[in-house]
């Protein structure tokens, strides 16, 4: 199999995420990590990249300052109140 090098530059703050999910994953390298990181985004259903996160996050901050939400005491009034 053929390999390319390639070199990115990242934020202080995804590199932290990296070494966490390498540490986790017990990944031996960030490089490795880094592989897998990339060769799973790339497998994602075309509906969870073309989503647009920041959109619905913003329109579900709207709900919540408006108190459009419901809260449950056990999983069991969640699941009567979907029923409705």
């Amino acid at each position: 199999m053929a390999q390319r090098e390639i070199t990115i530059t990242l934020a202080d703050d995804i590199i932290e995420e990296i070494e966490k999910y390498r540490k986790c994953a017990r990944k031996t390298n960030t490089e490795e990590a880094v592989t897998e990181l990339i060769k799973y985004a790339l497998t994602l259903p075309p509906y969870f990249k073309e989503f647009d996160w920041e959109k619905a996050e913003a329109e579900a901050n709207k709900e919540i300052a408006a108190g459009k939400i419901k809260s449950f005491d056990s999983v069991e009034d969640f699941i009567a109140d979907l029923k409705k």
